[in-house]
């Protein structure tokens, strides 16, 4: 089988532009009365975005046309794809791209990106470039998510109490914007808020430091992938990404027809059985500086194809600055009048984390009980009203409300201490938020096969940024991970943390 960073091939790649008039209602309503132009012979490079950062997948893609791609709207006249259809934004664009697929014996599986439905697919935002020559015009043409635009035409215009994960489904619902009910996590705190007629992406992304999961630490982030919008806290996604290596089998993949594997740390695959498929597999990548890129074949597909480029290591100024360890939590009870005043290590019992657990390190001053009561470098002040539940435009109402907001704070500024970007074949299973396993080689002047992966280094990473890119020669994926501890996860009762 071919290798997964392959050529790219377009099975479909149409673009919708309405007929009638233009009115949002009549854009939204779907692509009846359009044009549909098919440019997939026409495409030579497709790059797709994820992102943990951002609520919406975008996309671009450059066309080359020399003319003769689509006749003008009004008379006919002969034109490339930007000028004879006039690019002008809003435009729908349905598409599916795949690289070769894996090499993994008996794997059936498409390696593909599929943005072909209704409430999946991109809209044009405009031709900022292009280059034109006497017989050939090159032009590009970034995208977004169709839910990004429908979002931005439903304001929430009421208030909402209860369940955090409860108000979320609520403004999705509402909105009519796409999600699967287990990608909304649950969450142990209740609130009141003014929506103020934002629109609902905007509204969500203002809960996310809010809320705190059932039995975690704060801290959530709001995306879409192709699943549609998800709202998950950090320690969900690092409990449910590290349990899936735990996993010996997972039957929602070509049951029957897919064998199963083992990996261990050397990244060396053993057949199971032929009732699953061990999803690690898919989600396990190795580095070794001697390894030559093969390009041709299927060898490579879960090889680190360049040096991994580190982009941080640690930045224990920042770390201090923004409260990471000690905070000053001043809190003033409206009701009784009390004032409060208390250092807090928040670094302290971080409930799960992608390596070993949160020590406190011998060097930080910070860590020093003795000196814990004027060692801090952050403040934060909150004003506590005990039997109103809107204290504010949104006022948590669980009994340490005032830990929420600058844990949530910590926990996000913890979780980007390393920072790696990797390049690796094309691989659609992967999406952001998700866990992967990255085994890079030991610099050593032992014998490499007693240790020959960098425990320090090497562990589990989860997936910050993603873009799949396709060109007409290859097929990459290009991933920026992060991970807030050094080493291998620790266990915990059997259980990986």
């Amino acid at each position: 089988m071919g290798s997964a960073a392959g050529p790219a091939v377009y099975s479909q790649f149409s673009v919708f532009k309405k007929r009638r008039p233009f009115t949002m209602d009549a854009y939204l309503e779907g692509p009846a009365d359009s044009y549909e132009v098919d440019i997939k012979g026409k495409i030579v490079g497709f790059n797709y975005y994820e992102s943990l950062y951002s609520p919406m997948v975008t996309a671009s893609f450059v066309e080359v046309d020399t003319g003769g791609t689509v006749g003008d709207i009004e008379d006919d006249f002969a034109g490339t794809f930007k000028d004879g259809l006039r690019i002008e934004g809003f435009e729908k664009v349905k598409l599916q791209v795949r690289s070769m697929g894996y090499g993994i014996e008996n794997s059936l599986r498409s390696n593909s990106v599929e943005w072909d439905l209704d409430n999946r697919q991109f809209v044009i935002t405009g031709s900022p470039y292009n280059v034109d020559t006497s017989t050939k015009q090159s032009a590009y043409f970034p995208m977004v998510s169709v839910n990004a635009i429908t979002a931005a035409s439903k304001p929430v215009p009421k208030n909402h109490k209860g369940k955090i994960s409860d108000i979320v489904g609520r403004i999705l619902r509402r909105a009519g914007l796409p999600y699967d009910k287990k990608n909304i996590e649950e969450t142990e705190n209740t609130i009141k808020i003014d929506c103020k007629n934002e629109n609902p992406i905007d509204t969500i992304l203002q809960l996310c430091p809010k809320a705190k999961p059932v039995g975690g630490d704060p801290g959530y982030f709001f995306f879409e992938n192709h699943e549609g919008f998800n709202f998950k806290s950090i320690h969900g996604l690092i409990r449910d990404g590290v349990a899936k290596f735990q996993d010996q089998k997972v039957n929602d993949i070509i049951p029957g027809k897919v064998r199963a594997f083992k990996v261990d740390d050397n990244a060396n695959f053993t057949p199971l059985n032929d009732q699953g498929y061990y999803q690690g597999l898919r989600h396990t990548y190795v580095y070794k500086t001697g390894l030559k890129a093969n390009l041709d074949n299927s060898m490579n597909d879960f090889n680190v194809l360049a040096p991994p480029t580190v982009r941080r290591d640690q930045d224990i100024m920042n770390a201090l600055k923004n409260g990471q360890y000690n905070v000053r939590i001043c809190t003033q009870n409206i009701a009784t009048g009390e004032v409060k005043e208390e250092i807090v290590n928040l670094f302290e019992n971080v409930s799960a984390t992608l390596g070993t657990d949160t020590e406190a390190n011998p060097s930080n001053d910070q860590n020093e009980e003795k000196s814990q009561e004027g060692n801090y470098c952050k403040t934060y002040t909150y004003v506590l009203n005990p039997g109103d539940v809107d204290g504010g435009d949104s006022t948590e109402t669980s009994t340490d409300a005032h830990l929420v907001h600058p844990r949530a704070v910590m926990r996000y500024q913890l979780l980007h201490a390393q920072l790696v970007n990797i390049l690796v074949p094309h691989n659609s299973d992967l999406t952001v938020g998700e866990v992967i396993r990255l085994n890079i080689e030991n610099i050593t002047q032992d014998e490499k096969i007693i240790k020959e992966f960098n425990q320090h280094r090497s562990g589990y990473y989860m997936i910050l940024h993603l873009c799949h890119s396709f060109s007409t020669s290859h097929s990459f994926t290009s991933l920026t991970l992060v991970r807030d501890e050094y080493g291998y996860a620790s266990k915990l009762g059997g259980v990986q943390k």
